[in-house]
């Protein structure tokens, strides 16, 4: 399964704060299911801790996160997966952010549901299976 942005942030918060909520609730009733996150999603994370009040207490956190899952860069098939997605959903008037669709487009392309609480613009990728908590 992949991840997006939010479900992460959902999770390190959790774990931070030694509260479990949504996000490990869900991780719970998936037991054993590969968790997959895109270079993207980090870069968001990546991007959010250091514009936090306290970035290297932030950084460590997303450090520690991306050594527990598998962390999928694009391929030579994704430039054109992506020009696909992006055409469409331009033509039928909603565009969809160019992270949120990087971050679809991988997951479509690996064949596996994206994780999210934020599915108005994942549900606008088709063939993308999204599933939310």
């Amino acid at each position: 399964m992949f991840l997006d942005s939010g479900f992460c942030i959902d999770l390190m918060r959790e774990e931070a704060r030694n509260a479990p909520g949504a996000a490990i609730a869900k991780l719970r009733s998936i037991p054993g299911v590969p968790l997959y996150v895109p270079v993207f999603v980090l870069c968001e994370l990546h991007a959010g801790a250091r514009l936090s009040a306290h970035p290297l207490r932030e950084l460590r956190k997303v450090e520690r996160f991306a050594q527990r899952v598998r962390v999928v860069y694009p391929d030579s098939a994704f430039p054109v997966a992506y020009g696909e997605a992006e055409s469409l959903t331009r033509r039928q008037g909603a565009p969809i952010p160019v992270m949120d669709l990087l971050i679809g487009v991988l997951a479509k392309l690996h064949g596996l549901p994206l994780l999210t609480r934020d599915t108005t613009h994942f549900r606008r990728i088709p063939g993308l299976v999204v599933e939310t908590y």
